[in-house]
């Protein structure tokens, strides 16, 4: 479940905005939007000659960047190999999978700790060099913080129903799921790069859960809430 934001405002002026964020700065957007305001169009874009990308230097417009491919110098290959194209998010947020299915949240955690630098290098430079649009950061950092956050309910959710059931309500026994309420920029699908992200979660009704130790749904989410 997703609250769109009443409020429309669009975040650009990319290449300061990248330099702020990715070096640790202090330009943050919020739920509000109130620094961004300023941009309500983004300007015309050069059809860039994807062929002719200058990887480095746009990577050197980020220290955070810099420091990610000089611990990994395979992302540079990978970063290479792909950038003509958005990030393929869909196929990674599915090679997440695994993880869940097999209750592993430390490798969970860390696979997602490694997607996020692969989506945000790669953003990063098509962003930097003129080949994304608003449209494709936007997508990318939308997707990326649904994904994670799907997976983590999942996995979660099925790991503490192995210890004390399935979370029922008293009213007519029926299963009951977490909904994750995205606010702001997330629910709005307008997620960028240094968002934070605003989340309510709520249950549909009370109960307990269906296992040998069963517990009340009310902690059964807050619990789930916590691990989420």
């Amino acid at each position: 479940v997703k609250v769109f934001s009443a409020d429309g405002a669009i975040a650009s002026d990319r290449k300061r905005r990248w330099r702020e964020v990715c070096a640790g700065g202090g330009a943050r957007g919020g739920h509000n939007g109130r620094q961004d305001r300023w941009i309500v169009a983004e300007p015309p874009r050069a059809s860039p000659d994807l062929a002719a990308m200058d990887i480095d230097r746009a990577l050197r417009f980020s220290h955070y960047a810099s420091r990610v491919v000089a611990a990994r110098p395979q992302l540079r290959d990978e970063l290479a190999a792909t950038v003509g194209s958005p990030f393929p998010i869909a196929q990674a947020l599915n090679a997440l999978a695994p993880h869940v299915e097999a209750l592993d949240a430390p490798r969970l955690a860390s696979a997602l700790r490694a997607l996020r630098e692969r989506v945000m290098l790669h953003t990063l430079v098509r962003d930097l060099e003129g080949a994304a649009g608003l449209d494709e950061v936007f997508h990318a950092m939308t997707s990326l913080a649904d994904g994670a956050l799907a997976a983590a309910q999942r996995l979660h959710h099925r790991d503490l129903a192995l210890a004390f059931g399935e979370p029922r309500s008293a009213e007519d026994g029926a299963a009951q799921q977490l909904n994750v309420l995205a606010l702001g920029k997330l629910g709005g699908g307008e997620l960028n790069v240094s968002s934070d992200i605003d989340l309510v979660f709520v249950y549909p009704a009370e109960g307990e859960t269906d296992g040998p130790r069963p517990i009340a749904n009310r902690e059964f989410f807050d619990r789930l809430g916590r691990r989420v």
